[in-house]
């Protein structure tokens, strides 16, 4: 019978050294994906196969246990009827030895079994969380730390969003920052005598990691590249491999490291400093399809056959986040992918125009503004001209595409030579629902200028919530609720982001501005104010747009005023119409600066611009 009991106990020991090797034999990271991709393919839903074997182990090692209460109360029990029997009592003392001795070894099976499915699953030796997963660095209440610099701090917008799901696994991930950044902050290895193609990802400063994993399994110089527009504040990378598998949807976390040994500005300081200096940290959870459908134009302003005044803005909206390397950049140099061509009233031959591309919305529209300056607005910015008088052609054009069967374009080391999405399909401007390269779906439409200058200002129409503190709408509203700015007319993209719209949190446990954040995008309007939906029958061009401002959900308030959470959205004089007019009245607040703002106005609907008067208090 000890024999028997012995080789009971020893079993879970011989299992934990096969593992043990197996694990020394293959990184953790394929372990658990092959792990997971078994477990899906043998049916027993969303439960990985580690976690199926662990369950098992576990139950085997209570009824181990078990076997140790029984053979304990048998002991007893031989002794407690020994009367006197010396051989009884030391059988007795034999098994309960051996008992001892078993339970012994079932608590190191138990200690090394945690140890073993706790790396499986990602976790530090310990048994803690993975090792540098951001996403569980809270503030009591539970608050994401390492949040604020979208919106607050130095980051202007980012793709997969914050929580986004069913990401793309052919996905790029995108980061746009407010200042210029150092290009070897993102690239290892990179030197001034670089050129811009791309390069191995720096993974101490940028991580990117399934989350349940953990680092081990962060995305490396050899397993991502990076490219970046030529103003330094736009980053791309492009993992080799697909994200994720093709069973099971993966949760992932970037981690961007902040302080002044992390990501660098141009001019020498810390990008995450201050109240930041955490860095940034968010997750997306990734599908498990590929994206091979191809991007579609679904908006364009000026429209076609149209007559308008001279400083209009070029705007193109896509139906999908596009990649910036793709449709961003200056004609002069030597971007191509989008022309703008003209022709003069008397005829000729059709003249470039030369200006820059610029993208924004969310990384869904791009803009075209000309290098020809025509005025200023009434808020004394420069305004730039199309030429006057003339028929204006926009031709964006089509990729070339890597092989006939699929609508992913050909990357060379120059990038691409059309216009894609992120997930890398070329456009398919016949919206024929297949990318077939240029020329076929090359996009392109033309419009009439006149010779003058329009300069009247855009205007508020609407805010949800209500801007009217009596209407009672603007407080206990949802803690999700997104914020709108609806205007009277179409609106420059590129002017809607987050320093020229804030969202201010503060309050009773609005304590760190590094947990709240938010992020500004366009939306498109029709007349009456509602929402363009470019798939409805008979959809005309929206004749209006506004701001759709996304953020962290609010906090609750108490039912005093001293235990009330504010929000205040306010609204800038960098807000722009097609026609690089500036919201009005915002110039008659007697200050042009940023900073001045915040303390000066403006004000957002009435005639009159008073200090105070764009500031709305809202609380859910």
């Amino acid at each position: 019978m000890r024999n028997i009991l012995l080789s009971l106990f020893m079993i879970p020991i011989l299992g934990f050294s096969f593992m043990v090797s197996t694990v020394s034999a293959q990184s953790v990271a394929d372990a658990q994906n092959n792990a997971q991709i078994v477990a899906e393919a043998a049916g027993v839903g969303n439960t990985d196969l580690v976690t199926i074997i662990s369950r098992i182990v576990y139950i085997f090692l209570g009824f181990l246990g078990v076997i140790f209460l029984i053979l304990m109360l048998y002991a007893g029990y031989l002794w407690m009827t020994a009367a006197g029997d010396d051989k009884q009592v030391q059988k007795s003392k034999d098994t309960i030895r051996q008992a001892v001795i078993g339970l012994l070894i079932t608590a190191s099976a138990f200690a090394i079994t945690n140890f073993i499915f706790g790396l499986l699953n990602g976790q530090s030796f310990f048994g803690g969380g993975s090792s540098g997963n951001g996403n569980y660095r809270t503030k009591p209440g539970g608050l994401v730390l390492s949040s604020g610099s979208l919106g607050g701090g130095i980051i202007e917008s980012h793709l997969p969003m914050r929580n986004a799901t069913d990401v793309p696994r052919n996905t790029s991930i995108i980061i746009t920052f407010k200042e210029a950044i150092k290009p070897e902050s993102f690239i290892e290895g990179w030197t001034d005598a670089t050129s811009n193609t791309a390069h191995g990802l720096n993974d101490t400063n940028i991580k990117i990691y399934p989350t349940t994993v953990g680092e081990s399994a962060k995305l490396t110089s050899a397993t991502a590249r990076v490219t970046f527009l030529d103003d330094l504040k736009t980053f791309v990378i492009r993992p080799v491999e697909y994200l994720g598998n093709p069973i099971k949807k993966t949760g992932y976390t970037v981690e961007l490291k902040g302080g002044t040994f992390g990501i660098q500005k141009m001019n020498g300081g810390a990008a995450f400093s201050g109240a930041f200096t955490s860095g940034y940290i968010w997750p997306f959870e990734v599908s498990t399809v590929v994206d091979l459908v191809p991007p579609k134009v679904v908006d364009v302003v000026p429209v076609q056959a149209g007559l308008y005044a001279r400083n209009v803005v070029i705007q193109i909206t896509f139906d999908k986040a596009m990649d910036p390397t793709a449709v961003s950049g200056k004609t002069a140099d030597g971007f191509s992918n989008i022309e703008i061509l003209s022709t003069s009233a008397g005829g000729g031959t059709p003249g470039a125009v030369a200006g820059s591309f610029v993208i924004s919305n969310q990384y869904r529209t791009v803009e075209f503004t000309t290098e020809e300056k025509c005025g200023t607005n009434s808020c004394a910015q420069e305004v730039f001209c199309l030429p006057g008088d003339s028929s204006i052609q926009v031709v964006a054009k089509a990729a070339t595409l890597a092989n006939a069967d699929s609508p992913q374009a050909e990357l060379t080391s120059n990038g691409y030579n059309g216009i894609v999405s992120v997930a890398g399909n070329s456009l398919d401007g016949s919206k024929d629902g297949k990318a077939e390269g240029p020329p076929g779906d090359n996009y392109s439409w033309q419009f009439g200028t006149t010779g003058d200058v329009k300069l009247t200002p855009p205007r508020i129409e609407a805010t949800i919530p209500s801007s009217d503190p009596q209407t009672g709408l603007n407080s206990n509203i949802p803690l999700d609720l997104p914020f709108e700015v609806k205007f009277d007319t179409r609106l420059r993209s590129s002017s809607l982001n987050t320093q020229t719209i804030m969202l201010d949190a503060h309050g009773k446990d609005e304590t760190r501005v590094d947990s709240f954040w938010w992020t500004v995008a366009m939306s498109l309007l029709n007349q009456d104010g509602t929402t363009f939906d470019p798939k409805q029958p008979n959809a005309v061009d929206p004749p209006k747009s506004g701001a759709f401002i996304q953020h962290r959900v609010f906090l609750p308030s108490g039912k005093t005023f001293q235990d009330l959470n504010f929000y205040d959205p306010y609204v800038f004089h960098g807000v722009q119409d097609v026609y690089q007019n500036c919201f009005n009245p915002a110039a008659k607040c007697g200050s042009l600066d940023y900073s001045d703002m915040l303390t000066q106005g403006p004000n957002c609907c009435n005639s009159q611009a008073t200090k105070g008067e764009c500031k709305t208090l809202l609380h859910p």
